[in-house]
């Protein structure tokens, strides 16, 4: 097959017999152009379907208007509600977005980085792999002068602008529930140990039972890689203790509502036997049996404001740092599982 021929500035100077400098200048509305001539090459230029070659203007104008986010994985309703509303934010001034997903890889969250630089955007918003430790990549972008936003599973070592969930009081809210619901054994499902949000969830869980007076029991704590076998081990492991649990809480609706599922399979009754709340309320957790009680965390806001700071750092009106950490409130949503 021919391989389809890119119209160039060119071709339009050869149709109309002028020179391709004389056709540049009518296209970009130069006001020495004689008005006869701009016309000619304004309908020559329809006619050929002239496309303007972006990679070229942006060398000439040293921006893209295109911006890389780069995210764990797109088939997750938050992460997919995250990058809807960077798209809102920054669509609204002329800015485009590319999107990467690491696939929870962070060889393939370097890959992203490296293949979004060789598309010349003109900034960075990332939500890091639940296993991203070494944050060379990112700080290299800084050092280049990157504009760069860390949003959800964030990069502290690093004083960027960064956009979280309400952790911490989310999991306190969610832990004073089931207290006040009379529940004294409460487990919680937990994510890896080196995260931020992890590690703020799990503050907020711990100092709900100490300012109720309730024990801490490390036997009731597990720590996972967000996988369906960590939560069935954690399951099993909480029943077969001499006192199970009388409510489990997790840092996810999905680990959430695996546990519902297991606890159903087993013969057990929610929530009179074990209650169960999740973080997040996904979709699905107002159509699984009984309906999942869960901690709002407002995933479209939170790239509302991450593509907000975006903005602000290419307009530079960030007087002198940027700044470094802004909370997306959430609410409790009570439904039938506790």
């Amino acid at each position: 097959m021919k391989r389809h021929h890119q119209v160039t500035i060119i071709d339009i100077a050869r149709k109309l017999g002028i020179s391709k400098s004389t056709v540049s200048r009518a296209l970009t509305n130069n006001p020495n152009v004689n008005p006869d001539t701009r016309k000619a090459v304004l309908e020559m230029a329809k006619t050929l379907d002239y496309q303007p070659n972006m990679l070229a203007l942006s060398l000439i104008k040293s921006e893209t208007r295109m911006l890389g986010v780069i995210i764990p994985d797109i088939q997750k309703p938050f992460f997919a509600a995250i990058v809807s509303g960077i798209q809102h934010a920054v669509g609204r001034m002329g800015y485009r977005t590319i999107i990467a997903q690491s696939d929870e890889s962070p060889q393939i969250e370097k890959e992203n980085i490296q293949a979004l630089m060789l598309s010349r955007v003109d900034g960075f918003l990332i939500c890091h792999t639940r296993d991203t430790r070494n944050f060379d990549q990112i700080k290299m972008l800084y050092q280049k002068g990157f504009p760069l936003v860390s949003f959800a599973r964030i990069c502290q070592e690093l004083p960027i602008p960064k956009v979280v969930e309400d952790d911490f009081n989310g999991l306190y809210t969610t832990t004073q529930h089931l207290i006040e619901r009379g529940r004294r054994r409460i487990a919680l499902l937990a994510g890896p140990k080196h995260l931020q949000a992890s590690k703020l969830r799990y503050q907020g869980y711990t100092t709900a039972l100490r300012q109720n007076g309730i024990a801490f029991d490390q036997e009731l704590v597990a720590h996972t890689r967000f996988l369906t076998e960590n939560v069935e081990a954690a399951v099993d492991r909480w029943l077969a203790l001499s006192e199970p649990p009388d409510a489990i809480c997790t840092i996810y609706d999905a680990g959430a509502i695996q546990v519902l599922q297991l606890l159903k399979k087993r013969g057990i009754q929610i929530p009179k036997d074990i209650a169960v709340a999740g973080f997040g309320n996904d979709p699905a957790t107002g159509l699984v049996e009984p309906g999942l009680t869960t901690f709002e965390q407002r995933p479209y806001e939170i790239g509302l404001l991450a593509g907000k700071h975006m903005l602000d750092i290419l307009k530079k009106r960030f007087t002198d740092t940027p700044p470094e950490i802004t909370i997306s409130e959430g609410k409790l949503v009570v439904r039938g599982s506790t």
